[in-house]
């Protein structure tokens, strides 16, 4: 049976299980415990995917070519962009009231769908392409903070694994990007996450399975294992993740022991399950009662490992009669494999990225009456207890932090623990404040200097990804040049023209923030005439303030567009305007007219020698006095100066 009992707190979704539709008009919803057979509409050689909501009603179903609505009719909208021969033709995520299809196609690759979850099932989107290449594998997990969802999927000829992030809101992420190893050449693979999402299996028609395994939020990959398989067809794992179950050549199915290490231990571990020439066995599923399915082509039957959580487990040919006139095929659905994660504790999480504020909320299936949290950061002493099911905290610092909820009643205590890692809060102004840059002015040529300027904006560090000025992806030719995610990697811009320039940032918690940044363009003040008007300098412009300079070296600032000399000499200026923009200096003007300052007769007896008289352009001038009168304390010039001219 597929069971469908009640639903647990620690797995919320598990009704979104209880609708399989698959091959030769197979249909069976389970009901508590019994199922009910029913015709689909659909002949699927292959991989399909079900859409349930909480209350365990069907709301769609595809091969990935047709979409069928809950009332078993067609559903309007654009042909999905896969083909029937795709072991995972699609998977559909749900996030708030609207829900997601992705659809895979090696031919040209995968394909995104938005549609309402509220009946008549308005469009948002059809068809926007996310990946330029595809494999056939395309599938669904929940995050660590048991509310958003990645959508995983492998792209042809490349050495990666794409990670798509699904949250609240209606937006498309740049995938978390992980090096699988080894480059995929043959369309043929799948991907199976385990159903607590910390373990992802990968198999490829080159004959290996590869298992991941990942410990934060980020789906960072930490460990490898690699098993060499021939001609692997699908995979899944135990319920308990301590096994992984492979189909392979049409014919066998086998068991790892996958909790067990070393590599060779694992290896040792194979046991074949069955061998039967009588089936060609296709695509293997998990169900919600521990036991996995299996497609068995052209049976009345689907296939069903009993005891797939332990080593003694043991396989049956005629698992389930799928009723007359109605045939299993080489597919089975494809669902999110976290809703099959029926834990006895669990609890999800949101985050407020602005204060390092977090959300908690406790979940567990035994009726605890007792509960506690503890927050211990990693490789530090730092660690702080918070009593009660649901709770919030603010972390005091950033970097990893372990957080465990525990739960107990009088006959049992559970924890549950997840490794967190706090980025740096999100600052205001981030690009800096709004500034500008100056262009000389010059009336002939208005443009001038202004390919001089250049300015680096500057994202903050270690962002997930960073979207210049509203840009986004473009994976599509027909829509012009391809713009792929690696370009939304780049942590600066250099910019060179006065605009408004924007920034959306995402971090490694798939937070989002904008900042703007105004860069100006201001004209510097023309280059000014220094005129004179007696002992009088002038400016020939205005401006916000003056530098005047004395053969060549700044003398003094001033506001004042005026200026008396006190030395002979060569004098300029400078003009600066209200934005510190500054002008060329202006033509050296000679002065040589400054006079000596005048001495008052009250301070000083002043006896002043000129000489010689006449003279042939230069004089002499002597100076005698006898200082400063006793009414006064001011300091005495010297007593005898003597100036040539």
């Amino acid at each position: 049976m597929l069971g469908a009992a009640q639903v647990p707190e620690t797995n919320p979704n598990k009704y979104k299980t209880n609708w399989w539709i698959f091959g030769d008009s197979c249909g069976i919803q389970t009901l508590k415990d019994t199922s009910k057979k029913f015709t689909s509409y659909l002949l699927i050689d292959e991989g399909s995917a079900v859409h349930s909501n909480f209350s365990d009603e069907m709301l769609f179903y595809t091969d990935g070519i047709t979409l069928i609505d809950s009332s078993n009719s067609k559903h309007s909208m654009a042909p999905l962009k896969t083909f029937s021969s795709s072991i995972q033709t699609a998977t559909m995520v749900e996030t708030n009231n609207y829900f997601f299809l992705v659809t895979t196609n090696p031919d040209s690759g995968v394909y995104l769908h938005s549609y309402s979850s509220d009946y008549p099932y308005n469009k948002v989107f059809e068809n926007k392409k996310i990946q330029v290449s595809s494999t056939e594998a395309v599938s669904s997990s929940l995050h660590n903070n048991s509310r958003g969802t990645y959508v995983h999927s492998i792209p042809l000829r490349k050495r990666d694994m794409y990670s798509f992030y699904f949250d609240s809101l209606l937006d498309i992420y740049c995938p978390v990007i992980n090096d699988i190893g080894f480059i995929t050449n043959n369309q043929y693979c799948q991907i199976k996450p385990s159903p607590s999402g910390q373990l992802i299996a990968i198999s490829s028609a080159d004959h290996q399975i590869d298992i991941f395994q990942s410990q934060d939020e980020y789906l960072h990959i930490i460990h490898k294992t690699h098993i060499p398989h021939n001609v692997p067809f699908s995979i899944e794992f135990s319920q308990n993740e301590k096994y992984i179950y492979v189909s392979s050549e049409g014919k066998k199915i086998h068991q790892y022991n996958i909790s067990t290490f070393p590599i060779d231990s694992i290896l040792h571990s194979k046991k074949t399950i069955i061998i039967n020439d009588n089936y060609v066995y296709g695509t293997l599923q998990i169900t919600g009662n521990g036991h996995i399915y299996v497609a068995q082509a052209d049976s009345v039957f689907l296939g069903e490992i009993i005891d797939a959580n332990y080593s003694h487990s043991s396989y049956l040919s005629k698992g389930i009669f799928l009723g007359k006139n109605r045939k299993s095929r080489y597919g089975l659905p494809n669902f999110n494999a976290s809703y099959f994660h029926t834990p006895s504790i669990d609890f999800a999480y949101t985050e407020d990225c602005w204060e390092h504020s977090y959300a908690f909320e406790g979940r567990d299936t035994f009726d605890a009456d007792g509960y506690k949290w503890i927050f211990e950061k990693v490789n530090s002493s730092e660690l702080s207890v918070i009593s009660g099911k649901n709770c919030a905290f603010t972390f005091p610092d950033t970097g990893k932090w372990e957080v465990s909820h525990i739960a107990w009643n009088t006959s049992r205590a559970d924890t549950v623990t997840k490794t967190l890692t706090i980025r740096p809060k999100w600052e205001l102004d981030v690009l800096g404040r709004d500034t500008f840059y100056c262009r000389p002015f010059d009336s002939s040529r208005p443009n001038s200097g202004q390919d001089n300027f250049k300015l680096t904006l500057q994202a903050p560090e270690d962002m997930h990804c960073v979207h210049w000025n509203g840009e986004e992806p473009n994976l599509d030719e027909s829509l012009g040049p391809i713009v792929d995610y690696d370009y939304f990697h780049t942590d600066t811009l250099i910019i060179d023209t006065a605009g408004t320039y924007i920034v959306k940032l995402t971090n490694k918690t798939f937070c989002q923030m904008w900042d703007t940044i105004v860069v100006r363009e201001e004209i510097s003040p023309q280059k000014s005439v220094v005129s004179r008007a007696g002992n009088l300098l002038s400016s020939s412009v205005t401006a916000a303030q003056y530098r005047w300079y004395y053969n060549g070296n700044l003398k003094l600032t001033t506001t004042n567009s005026q200026l008396v000399p006190d030395s002979n000499g060569y004098w300029q200026v400078q003009l600066v305007s209200e934005f510190g923009c500054e002008s060329e200096l202006s033509d050296s003007l000679l002065i040589g007219f400054a006079s000596i300052k005048e001495v008052s007769e009250q301070l000083f007896e002043v006896s002043f020698k000129v000489y010689p008289n006449p003279s042939d352009g230069k004089i002499s001038i002597e100076r005698n006095h006898t200082g400063p009168s006793r009414s006064h304390t001011s300091t005495p010039l010297s007593m005898n100066d003597k100036y040539i001219i």
